[in-house]
């Protein structure tokens, strides 16, 4: 039986990805089958990026559940190895990223830098 800890914070997570601006993108590990999970993207302006290479270009920021079933869980994210699938503008053609950082996580959440 799971605890009430593990029960409260997977209905958080399940009603934060319901918000409006979730949307589905394609994560593509380095190592294992595609997937489309929900995920919250802040986009912002070009910025330098100093890896993978050092150049200006949009990044985002891609919140999503820590989990292996409905998003990425912590343990399985390869900075640098792993890609995802989305536009740097909202309802823009979808191009693939590469995930440079984990910015934060905690066991419900966890927020990503894509390039």
């Amino acid at each position: 039986m799971r605890d009430d800890f593990a029960q409260t914070l997977e209905r958080s997570t399940d009603s934060f990805m319901r918000l409006p601006g979730a949307e589905y993108v394609d994560y593509i590990p380095a190592s294992g089958p595609q997937r489309k999970i929900l995920a919250v993207v802040s986009r912002t302006a070009a910025e330098w990026i100093a890896r993978p290479v050092g150049s200006v270009r949009p990044t985002c920021e891609v919140l999503v559940k820590n989990s292996r079933v409905s998003g990425i869980a912590s343990d399985e994210v390869d900075t640098g190895g792993d890609k995802i699938d989305l536009g740097y503008n909202v309802d823009e053609i979808p191009k693939v990223l590469r995930i440079v950082d984990i910015i934060n996580h905690d066991a419900g959440m966890m927020g990503l830098r894509a390039v």
